[in-house]
């Protein structure tokens, strides 16, 4: 039987030893020959390597564990690439969060204009992937759940048409796992029909194995206000319950669909805002319980030799890219949700909009599923939705200022022009955010000054910043009107900052030359 060489980029995450782990349970069709953990905090991701050190140990003594900071090095013979990056870390997202939330604003990770400083960060993150996996393992499959999901597939289908991809999200999975086992059936016996982009989408049917639509049942089961039926996994905590019981008012509201959790920021903007701290987000409730439990039991692990007894498992998130890739490999095709080109699949949509909507999976790919013409009110917010997404990646790649502001005017959370300049100049102008946007001379003098600070001495500014974000090492690229300043591979989904910051060189990476904006 072959094995293969797997890498998790970001592989100092905390969902690191779920991924293992499922990956571990199906090696009678992912049996590994070499297993890459990649990141670039080399403390991060030797702590976590220890653990599945262990892990292997005992499961699987025959696989070769890599544990590298080095891209070519992980890369190299690679077949699957399991990534999973979060550029910035958690020090960074805690900040995308409170600084919205500062202007009363939604603060959330992927939603609004946190989402939108985190695809700042992330587009020349991606870039470097992509580039270096086109040049180390140009047949390799990618599959991606790094976020935000819709705004990176745009990015990569535009520059990496030709690399074997699958974008997906755990969220849906999870939102149909509950919906299973409050309507008493397994989530294998149903049929969902979907349509969205990532975090932004609605279930419009829900079949039974007799063709039956049961999302009249669930409806009445939402608005009877009778309980759901949650399961324990790591996406349903005591942050993610009120979540859930909010897709009761989404019911009610707009019964025509089940929505997307995710849909909360967009349709509640103000209650959002409203039960969140600005000074402690989501990111610091991470930072003081997963983070501290996972790493914690590393290191537990690692001083008695064993992880035997270790509560790190498999679970939904871990098993879901797993059968991602058994598909792949078997070509049995697999029903699941997918980030795809939109080439007509949802009318009223351009042809190039990332579009999440349900297909198969097999050897050859994805075949996604049309969804027919969707009702006005649906259609129109994703519409302007996909905007938003489409002008995020244009102001990273540009480092254009006057897109990044019609962008944040475009996104829903945001309520006004004036608001979204506010929000933008302070975001620029935050700690190390390693400004990809052009900041024209009319703008916020405290933008300004840290932006100018950045082109004029980018080391002493980052050293400045240190203490704070932890940055140990800064190589600098600077252009003539705009320096790139990005991390390689950024542990993904709970992470520390990462101790080195790197610099994207246009040329490389073929990002857009900057277009100097006019003075005013």
């Amino acid at each position: 039987m072959k094995r293969y060489h797997l890498t998790i980029a970001g592989g100092g995450a905390t969902y690191t030893p779920g991924i293992v782990n499922a990956i571990l349970n199906a090696r009678d069709v992912l049996p590994l020959r070499k297993l890459v953990l990649l990141d670039n905090d080399a403390e991060r991701v030797a702590t976590m390597g220890g653990f599945i050190r262990l892990l292997l140990a005992e499961k699987a003594p025959e696989v070769e564990l890599v544990i590298t900071t080095d891209r070519q090095e992980a890369f190299t013979g690679m077949e699957f690439l399991f990534a999973q990056i979060r550029s910035g870390g958690l020090a960074m997202r805690a900040q995308d969060e409170q600084i919205p939330l500062r202007h009363g604003v939604v603060g959330q990770e992927t939603c609004g204009p946190g989402g939108f400083a985190f695809a700042l960060r992330s587009i020349p993150d991606m870039l470097a992937i992509g580039e270096d996996v086109r040049r180390y393992a140009p047949d390799a499959w990618i599959l991606n759940y790094s976020n935000p999901a819709a705004i990176l597939a745009d990015l990569w289908h535009k520059r990496f048409p030709e690399l074997k991809s699958l974008f997906i999200c755990d969220m849906p999975i999870v939102i149909e796992l509950l919906v299973a086992a409050t309507l008493g059936y397994r989530h294998a016996d149903l049929a969902f029909e979907y349509v969205g982009l990532n975090h932004f989408g609605w279930w419009r049917h829900i079949w039974n194995p007799q063709g039956e639509d049961l999302l009249p049942k669930l409806r009445d089961h939402l608005l009877s206000e009778r309980p759901l039926t949650l399961f324990q996994d790591e996406h349903v905590n005591a942050d993610w319950v009120p979540t859930f019981e909010r897709l009761r008012k989404s019911m009610r509201l707009f019964p025509e669909f089940l929505s997307n959790t995710y849909l909360q920021y967009y349709y509640f903007g103000e209650e959002m805002v409203a039960h969140e701290d600005p000074h402690y987000s989501r990111a610091n409730r991470v930072i003081d319980t997963r983070e501290k439990s996972v790493f914690d039991e590393c290191r537990r692990c690692i001083a008695i030799g064993s992880a035997a007894d270790s509560f790190l498992c498999a679970g939904v998130h871990g098993d879901f890219i797993v059968d991602h890739a058994r598909a792949i490999l078997t070509n049995q095709p697999f029903r699941t949700t997918v980030n795809v080109p939109n080439r007509g699949l949802v009318p009223g949509l351009p042809a190039d909009a990332i579009v999440e909507v349900h297909g198969q999976v097999t050897a050859h790919g994805v075949e996604a599923f049309g969804v027919g013409e969707l009702p006005h009110f649906q259609r129109a917010l994703m519409v302007q939705q996909n905007a938003y997404e489409q002008l995020t990646v244009e102001a990273a790649l540009e480092g254009s200022y006057t897109k990044a502001l019609q962008a944040l005017t475009l996104n829903r959370t945001v309520p006004s022009a004036d608001v979204a300049k506010r929000l933008l100049d302070d975001l620029l102008a935050a700690p190390a955010f390693w400004v990809t946007i052009q900041i024209p001379p009319q703008t916020s003098s405290k933008a300004s000054m840290f932006f100018q600070a950045q082109i004029d001495s980018p080391r002493k500014t980052a050293e400045r910043a240190a203490p704070k974000i932890g940055i140990k090492k800064l190589n600098t690229v600077t252009m003539p009107t705009l320096l790139y300043l990005s991390r390689i591979v950024q542990s993904a989904n709970d992470t520390e900052d990462s101790s080195t910051m790197y610099s994207i060189n246009a040329d490389d990476f073929r990002v857009k030359p900057v277009r100097t904006p006019p003075v005013a």
